[in-house]
């Protein structure tokens, strides 16, 4: 099985580059166009493999076509364009909504966090499962893929979920870092990013990550990976720590001149 799984790999991995899959990927991904051609070619390689090696099912009866495919799979690809080798193999299935969906949860067990509605149904845009599916929506994806979106885009929140969790099942903010970096100090460093943020609502000042990324430490690095990816800039600019810390993990530099 890991022959046929690795031969299908280098198979891909080995193909020439066609003119009409760099076309295909600036049309899905906007950060494309400023990326290097090494980068483009690599990301074009990469995003070959994720979408044959992952079941896409719609959902609600949405039609999964080639360009979703290669929308998603080419913004999961940019968050890992510093790990040639990582293809969320722990990712089987994607399954997409047309648009955010309802789901039902007993009121007993609902979080706080979840601002549910009577009777515990709310809509929810998207999801990610250890070890099972990445659940999304093609109404909030086709408005990232154009522009920064105001820094909102659910795939990589969701992905950056996936992330988090390769070292467990329990996302706790802490992806795996690179062997040249302080675990247990980028830990508590983003933790106190995360604290601070906190407390600068409290007191009425306006911070760049969104109230959801200050529920949990989780997802401030969704929302905060969110942000090093649409809105660069403004993250290094109201949050210069908290790009400094992504950017070790992430590598690749998001500022675009």
């Amino acid at each position: 099985m890991f022959e046929w799984l690795f031969g299908r790999r280098k198979r891909l991995l080995g193909k020439e580059v066609s003119s009409d899959e760099l076309q295909r990927l600036d049309q899905a991904l906007w950060q494309a166009t400023h990326l290097t051609n090494e980068q483009r070619e690599r990301l074009v390689r990469w995003s070959r493999v994720f979408v044959a090696e992952k079941t896409w099912e719609g959902c609600n009866g949405l039609a999964i076509t080639d360009a979703m495919r290669t929308c998603v799979a080419s913004t999961a690809g940019l968050m890992v364009l510093a790990y040639p080798d990582w293809y969320f193999d722990k990712t089987a299935t994607i399954l997409i909504h047309p648009s955010p969906y309802k789901v039902r949860v007993d009121p007993k067990i609902l979080s706080s966090t979840f601002n549910a509605e009577i009777g515990g149904e709310f809509h929810r845009a998207g999801e990610t499962i250890y070890r099972g599916p990445v659940v999304l929506n093609w109404q909030d994806i086709q408005f990232a893929k154009k522009d920064s979106n105001d820094g909102h885009h659910l795939v990589i929140h969701e992905f950056a979920h996936q992330l988090d969790m390769i070292n467990g099942p329990n996302a706790d903010g802490l992806p795996p870092l690179p062997g040249n970096v302080d675990e247990e100090g980028w830990r508590i460093a983003m933790r106190e990013e995360y604290k601070m943020a906190r407390d600068m609502v409290s007191q009425g000042f306006r911070v760049r990550i969104d109230d959801y990324g200050l529920t949990q430490e989780s997802e401030f690095f969704a929302v905060a990976s969110e942000l090093y990816f649409q809105v660069p800039h403004e993250l290094a600019e109201y949050h210069p720590n908290v790009y400094k810390l992504l950017k070790q993990f992430y590598v690749t530099d998001m500022r675009f001149d």
